[in-house]
């Protein structure tokens, strides 16, 4: 237990340097407004992507390849649970429908690509990145149709050719799949090449990140004490839930591991992206992004300690 906290320690240390250059670049307008849009879509569309087709160029087995297919299925289903949840917090709490949407969100939908994929590298190494591939793949698919229906200013059709463009991840990990169970690879040339390129998304993700923190008023959303239950539903009750029912149902340990840190991780950032575009409450929306993203760096090592 002591190796695993010290693991977990190592790692979000350094995950957690990455995200204070983010914010002190941001501070000092090394970084703008321009700069980390466009980082942001370098990572969503470039970087995130290559990682997610390279963590499928696996050697085949009918074990992993189930595996595979079950964390797709089984993060989906708890994303849908997890909106429901949102939904009873939110009446508890006697929300308005401001908070009411980015909360039902957020609950459902963690930061599975910008610290999801970070996380599980630094913790569990290469082997559980085809799980999160899959878990992002599911949340892709998920929280571009039925996500953003939680907004009620949002358009309510599913376009397809809009979804894939907005989630490269979708096809690429329909793609590596596909090489993964043929077991077709690239030339080494290139199989290098996009392996560089995915290897741009840790400190990418974790520098964004920080420099998004540092655009809000930190004092006054942690001074918030209604955001609060909402945070510890997500951080903890969520993955804590997930992990006392999976664990009768799931012997590999590496895959029950994956799936319940990617439940701890904090709402996605597209909960702001979302609340802006459609009109919602964004400043609910930044409050409940910031804080849990901050606390996580305590909560995701104390659930690790428990599984």
């Amino acid at each position: 237990m002591s190796d695993l906290l010290l693991a977990f320690s190592n790692s979000l240390t350094a995950l957690a340097l990455c995200i204070v250059v983010g914010f002190v670049c941001r501070r000092k307008f090394i970084l703008t407004d321009v700069h980390t849009s466009g980082l942001a879509e370098l990572l969503v569309k470039v970087a995130m992507p290559s990682t997610v087709f390279i963590s499928l160029m696996r050697p085949f087995s009918n074990e992993l390849m189930i595996e595979s297919l079950l964390t797709f299925f089984i993060t989906g289903f708890i994303y849908i649970i997890g909106g429901y949840v949102g939904l009873i917090v939110s009446k508890l709490m006697k929300a308005t429908n401001g908070e009411r949407e980015c909360w039902q969100f957020g609950i459902a939908f963690g930061n599975v690509g910008f610290m999801g994929i970070p996380v599980v590298m630094a913790v569990f190494g290469e082997a559980g990145l085809i799980y999160v591939s899959m878990a992002a793949a599911s949340f892709s698919l998920l929280s571009f149709t039925l996500g953003v229906r939680m907004f009620d200013k949002a358009p309510k059709g599913i376009h397809i050719l809009g979804l894939l463009k907005n989630s490269p991840a979708i096809p690429a990990t329909a793609v590596g799949f596909l090489f993964f169970l043929t077991g077709l690879r690239l030339p080494s040339p290139l199989e290098g090449g996009i392996e560089i390129i995915s290897g741009m998304t840790t400190p990418l993700s974790m520098i964004l990140i920080g420099a998004i923190l540092a655009k809000q008023k930190l004092k006054e959303s942690l001074t918030d004490l209604r955001v609060l239950p909402p945070t510890f539903v997500k951080l903890v009750f969520v993955p804590l839930a997930v992990f006392f029912v999976l664990q009768f149902f799931i012997e590999n340990r590496l895959m029950l591991s994956v799936i319940v840190t990617l439940m701890a991780m904090p709402p996605a950032a597209a909960t702001a992206i979302f609340a802006e575009r459609y009109e919602g409450d964004a400043v609910a929306a930044a409050k409940f992004v910031v804080v849990p993203t901050i606390l996580c760096v305590v909560t995701v090592p104390l659930i690790a300690i428990l599984f």
